[in-house]
């Protein structure tokens, strides 16, 4: 037994006696275990030190260890500690692991210590794993037991015990620190650094900062101060650890660029450190355990530091971080902070730097990378799997390198890749989170299934093959074929997945005797290149052509006897790195089926996989399989039916199905997306569909106009949730493409990625989800349902002048301005967001039904008010016309139905501009008008009619309402007035902020400048309390231990959100011209909100009609333009019922948080201007977020309650007739909310535009 080694008595020369042994590890030479074993009164503790490791293996400094270890029963059996140690964790069942980078060391209580520990070392570098034995391949063993019995007891290191160099007692130190008096003295004398103009990140230091952070388990504390003077940065370090005299007190520590960031040396010699270890960390010893000064030289301060205290001393060690588990951090610059890292900001560089800077990488690597990183018991975020996908899918297709002087050996590979499809299992199996399941199921497609048993039968089978036919191995006499020869190395040290290509285009080229047969099947199975073969098999191996060629890129010798084993030689390949074909997968699962009727339908599908009535069999087989997805194999199956499906659904032409047909096919896909997703709102949506398709048809008869406007909800619905999932993905890959092709234009790199199959790959990866298939048959079937619903192509949001002539203009968004020379033009665009502000000299916007907008959505309003025609279409054969009449200049016209049509206009018909351009063209710009000086800090609503000029429209109108008892109510407000924002700047504790504010205004970045306001700028502390004061007397009280100052700072600083900067600009208003007042208003628990448009704006509308639009909870998704669509209605007076237009479809809702909040309110001067509508401009922000939740419409109310939605609609075009009458007859638009109670509240109403 290994314990029998010589055990050595080290004398206790300032520090204990202990027994220790030296143990070496197979193969490794150079490196070798140190162990000792000792004991406290109260402890066993075991320390292990690993030497020369790194050298041994030529690994970089980039390196991690772990001892992997567990107690060792007599019989030789591995069984789990009685009590786990500090800083150890169980990986199953029996083993453990501790971080052993360079030692560590398990500390167990007198009476649960293990009579013996077995363990082995493991170390991850460059994303592989080496798992280091003793010599003869045999577990390290510890006798514990004998160990202890052989060295008597000593102290501990540990803070707070009581040891034989005594009682832990925190060290004596002088009162005063001369060194520190004397900085504080020089720093005040010098001032603080000049502030540097310019630029907002570069904030300045202060002249001295100070901080103290507890340790762990309240052992104890650090205090630190930073000076700065006289071109140096001084830092103070004074630690109060109880500690046993005899024990030093250390600071292990890094540089830190960046919060977060990595650690790193110096930039130059700091005195009184030593670097320790891994070329990153250096130590510094706290004299007496009590202080430490460290001294930068200004220019080479870093950005902050970070450590850990380690304490060591009579044999033992400890390792002390903060009371909340983290490392120490003190910063030396004043936005230290500012730049922590994101959510999978550091895999993102782990991948970035590996794929691009490493001198040593391959995909064996790369697959170890991932498996660790689905190994976590941490759930994956959608940055981190977004990072998985894109490398496995950009490797898979040779887009990014396999070999780069690294090799491994098969067995290695086998096993990973084995590996990582069982990670991979599990990482879906914990994802509740829908995009990350979609993601990694991408991946999945992208791993070989791997076996760790056929490792060793890749390396033996070439051998076997080479000696059985007499192939020159080595120096090992023989028939010379340099191919054969360079192959057989590449096998030994960097088999791959593409070796089956490889072995393919082998075999053919044995059939043929045509070299030109075998990399014209690799090219065309792997898409490697011939000149991607000379790379391969070049890792410092012996190059076996001895003519220079490279790696494979070598013409084989025509041995035709070689074929029978070659082929068999091919099902071990297939065996190690394939197996996920279909048939393949069927096999491996075999004894994992649920039962054996699995079985038979997996097979069955196989066999039948082409014809489109497999699609059924395939959605009712994942079903089955859906609760054994934990499984690796499983997993795999499942995502290959999943391609099949799609393959199959593929090849069916929607386009000549019978609309009933179409319906049932979707339904088929929805129900395979549903098992791949796990998502809720398609969930929720596909219930709905299937009520509608399968259910009782919502009443209504099957193709009748209700029935198709309810059928039209149910797919806006669902198109809008899978586009949402698509674009999700594509933008999360494509900012994975986006970071490899920056850190490949670095200077250093050694491997830049193709920009070209970069640039489009999020686009094109997404293009194969599920959801493509869906969104395919929507287009199909949606124009289908409109048709029936008695809708024509076009639906029209602003009819725009009586006379509309432009020149068509293709683009994918509105710009913020149209460029000179272009107007008059008609738009026709890809998307509409909502938000936008349509450029003077546009006078109509045509876009796709799939981006058509609410009636409501501030760009509608601005469209009406502009007198710009805004319509969208759902007929492709139009839209398409459309794009092909780019460059011509077209009258367009409304017919009687509603539809747009176009024709060439008369040589004398002039152009037509909107209104937004006359305004201009009439005024130079548009004018603003200039509030009084503010008559007080906020004033409460009965104070509004008053000060009419010192508030915005929402505030005057909201207080011009007097409804009567149990008519409808307006909730408790206060506004803070204008020009208030502008005496907050001038406080002159805002100086500084007043004069960076400029700064950052004049570099045009607006999120800086938003960001800023809302981070930086100081509240007076009478406007925080007479804020507070005035809301508690209208009875709307703020909670209590809110943010609400955030959230009025958010208001003011929306003056510089993107669309508002553009319209001011385009509109000629000046910065100090516009202003914003603050409608501070508790948020209503809505069930339901509104906007009433009492006179109806829709084409043909009876001038009596109101327009009403309703939709779930707050009224957020209806003014944003969230995607879907409201219920809208025409309603009239008298008894008529109402007309439906559409049903709901917007598939999340917006909520009041539990518990209630606030919303403050945006209420600039610049809105409802004469040729301008200036809402939506400026943002409302809510104190508390609001919870957005998936809406379920398969029993909502609204749509299959019609005496309770009727009722309602009937109920709101009264209120609105109460409103307008509450303006002298003057049409409003009316904002509102329907409470859980029924009873229902005004927000806000404005003139209608």
């Amino acid at each position: 037994r290994l314990c029998q080694a010589e055990l050595v008595d080290f004398g206790s020369v300032g520090s204990r006696p202990s027994s220790a042994m030296q143990l070496s590890f197979d193969g490794l030479a150079e490196a070798s275990c140190h162990v000792s074993v000792g004991a406290t009164a109260a402890a066993i503790e075991i320390k292990i030190r690993l030497n020369g490791i790194r050298r041994s293996l030529h690994l970089g400094d980039d390196i991690g260890c772990e001892l992997h270890w567990a107690c060792h029963a007599d019989g030789g059996a591995w069984v789990p500690p009685a009590v786990q140690p500090g800083g150890s964790r169980s990986v199953d069942p029996v083993a453990s692991r501790i971080e052993c980078k360079f030692d560590c060391v398990l500390v167990f209580p007198k009476d649960k210590a293990p009579k013996s520990v077995v363990f082995v070392v493991l170390v991850h570098a460059n994303g592989q794993e080496h798992w280091l034995k003793a010599t003869g391949g045999k577990e390290f063993i510890i006798d514990v037991e004998e160990l202890v019995q052989s060295a008597p007891p000593a102290p501990a290191a540990l803070a707070g015990s009581q040891s034989a160099l005594g009682a832990a007692r925190v060290a004596e130190r002088p009162t005063e620190w001369p060194e520190l008096a004397a900085a504080l003295v020089a720093a005040a004398a010098g001032g603080a650094p000049a502030k540097k103009k310019g630029k907002h990140k570069k904030q300045a230091a202060p002249a001295a900062l100070k901080g103290t952070s507890e340790l762990e388990g309240n052992l104890g504390r650090i205090d630190w101060q930073v000076v700065r003077s006289e071109g140096s940065v001084s830092v103070f370090v004074e630690g109060f650890v109880p500690l046993a005299e005899g024990v030093q007190l250390l600071l292990h520590m890094g540089c830190q660029a960046a919060s977060g960031g990595e650690w790193e040396l110096p930039e130059e010699p700091l005195p009184g450190t030593t670097p320790f270890g891994d070329g990153k960390a250096t130590r510094a010893l706290l004299v007496d355990q009590a202080r430490i000064v460290l001294k930068f030289s200004e220019k080479a301060a870093p950005g902050g530091l970070a450590f850990v205290l380690y304490s060591t001393g009579g044999g033992g060690e400890q390792w002390l971080k903060t009371n909340s588990g983290t490392d120490f951090a003190i910063p030396l610059s004043a936005d230290f902070a500012l730049a922590s890292a994101g959510p999978g900001d550091d895999v993102a560089k782990n991948f970035c730097d590996s794929e691009t800077k490493y001198d040593n990488w391959s995909h064996f690597q790369r697959l170890c990378m991932v498996k660790d990183l689905c190994s976590r018991t941490k759930p994956l975020n959608t940055a981190e799997s977004a990072w998985i996908a894109a490398v496995l899918r950009l490797a898979n297709q040779k887009s990014l390198e396999w070999y780069r002087k690294r090799g491994y050996q098969p067995k290695d590979m086998a096993q990973c890749q084995e590996a990582l499809g069982g990670a991979m299992a599990a990482a879906v199996a914990a994802s509740a989170t829908p995009t990350v399941r979609a993601l990694l199921r991408l991946a999945v497609r992208a791993c070989p299934r791997g076996s760790a048993s056929g490792g060793d039968a890749i390396r033996h089978g070439i051998l076997n093959i080479m000696r059985t036919h007499g192939i020159r191995e080595g120096h090992r006499p023989g028939i010379e074929c340099k191919f054969i020869e360079q192959w057989h190395q590449k096998l030994h040290t960097n088999s791959a997945p593409d070796d089956i290509a490889i072995c393919e285009g082998y075999l053919e080229f044995l059939k043929s005797g045509n070299p030109d047969d075998l990399f014209r099947i690799v090219l065309e199975r792997a898409k490697i290149t011939r000149e991607d073969m000379g790379k391969m098999a070049t890792c410092g191996f012996v190059d076996h052509t001895k003519n220079g060629e490279q790696g494979l890129n070598v013409n084989p010798k025509h041995l035709p006897q070689l074929y029978d084993d070659m082929k068999g030689y091919l099902g071990i390949l297939k065996h190690v790195h394939g197996g996920t074909d279909l048939k393949d997968l069927c096999e491996a699962c075999k004894g994992q089926y649920p039962d054996p009727g699995s079985e038979s339908m997996a097979f069955a599908i196989f066999n039948e996989r082409d014809s489109p009535s497999v699609l059924g069999k395939i959605v009712e087989l994942r079903s089955r399989l859906e609760p054994q997805l934990f499984k690796r194999d499983v997993l795999m199956l499942d995502v290959a039916l999943e391609d099949q499906l799609r393959l199959v659904a593929e090849r069916s032409d929607v386009s000549t199905m019978a609309r009933d047909d179409l319906i049932k096919f979707m339904g088929t896909l929805l129900k395979d997306l549903k098992l791949s997703r796990r998502d809720p709102s398609l969930e929720m949506g596909m219930e709905l569909f299937s009520r509608m398709t399968e259910g009782d048809l919502g009443g209504q008869e099957r193709w009748s106009a209700a029935w198709c406007k309810l059928m039209l909800s149910a797919c806006d619905r669902l198109s809008i949730v899978c586009a949402g999932v698509a674009d999700t993905i594509a933008e999360l890959l494509q900012t994975c493409c986006d970071r490899l092709k920056e850190a490949g234009a670095r200077p250093g790199a050694v491997f830049t990625p193709d920009a070209k199959v970069l640039a489009a790959f999020g686009e094109e990866t997404a293009r194969c989800l599920s959801e493509r298939l869906i969104a395919q048959c929507l287009r199909g079937l949606q124009p289908q349902l409109r048709r029936g619903a008695g809708l024509g192509p076009w639906e029209l949001v602003s009819a725009g002048a009586d006379k509309v002539i432009g020149t068509i203009v293709t683009m994918k968004a509105l710009p913020g301005e149209l460029p000179a020379g272009m107007a008059p033009c008609i738009a026709v665009t890809e998307t509409l967001t909502g938000w936008e502000d349509i450029p003077a000299g546009i006078v109509a916007v045509l876009l796709p039904a799939a981006h058509a907008v609410d009636v409501l959505s501030h760009v509608a309003i601005r469209a009406r008010n502009q007198k710009v025609l805004l319509a969208s279409c759902d007929d492709e054969a139009i839209l398409k016309e459309l794009h092909g009449l780019s460059g011509t200049r077209l009258k367009l016209s409304l017919s009687p139905s509603g539809d747009v049509t176009w024709s060439a206009p008369a040589k004398d018909e002039g152009a037509v501009t909107s209104e937004a351009s006359k305004a201009l063209a009439a005024n130079g710009k548009l004018v603003v008008p200039k509030p009084p000086p503010p008559p007080s800090m906020i004033l409460a609503i009965s104070e509004f009619v008053k000060n009419r000029k010192s508030i915005g429209g929402k505030s005057f109108h909201l207080a011009e309402l007097t409804p009567k008892a149990g008519e409808y109510k307006i909730p408790p407000s206060a506004t803070v007035p204008f020009g208030m924002f502008e005496e907050v700047l001038k406080d002159p504790m805002n100086d500084d902020f007043r004069e960076e504010l400029e700064e950052l205004i004049e570099q045009e970045d607006w999120a800086k400048v938003r960001s800023f306001v809302v981070d930086e700028l100081e509240l007076p502390d009478k406007l925080e309390a007479a804020v507070l004061a005035q809301l508690t007397s209208v009875g709307a009280p703020l909670l209590a231990d809110v943010p609400w100052q955030r959230a009025m700072k958010g208001v003011w600083a929306s003056k510089w959100t993107d669309r508002a900067v553009s319209s001011r600009k385009q509109m000629g208003v000046s910065e100090d011209a516009l202003m914003l007042a603050v409608l501070a208003q508790p948020l209503e628990p809505a069930a339901y909100a509104f906007v009433i448009h009492t006179r109806s704006p829709m084409t043909n509308a009876n001038k009596e009609d109101a327009l009403v639009e309703v939709v779930v909870g707050l009224g957020e998704s209806l003014v944003s333009n969230s995607p879907g669509r409201a219920l809208s209605a025409s309603v009239g007076p008298g008894g008529a019922a109402p007309e439906l237009h559409t049903f709901p479809s917007k598939p999340i809702g917006v909520f009041t948080p539990d518990g209630g909040t606030h919303i403050f309110r945006s209420d600039s001067n610049g809105e409802d201007l004469e040729g301008f509508a200036g809402a939506g401009l400026y943002d409302s922000i809510t104190v508390v977020d609001c919870p957005n939740r998936p809406v379920n419409y398969a029993s909502e109310p609204l749509i299959f309650d019609a005496k309770f939605r009727d009722d309602l609609l009937r109920k709101l075009f009264d209120l609105g007739r109460l409103v307008e009458a509450n303006f002298n007859g003057q049409p409003q638009d009316i904002e509102g909310a329907v409470l859980k109670d029924g009873s229902l509240v005004v927000l806000q109403s404005r003139p209608q535009v």
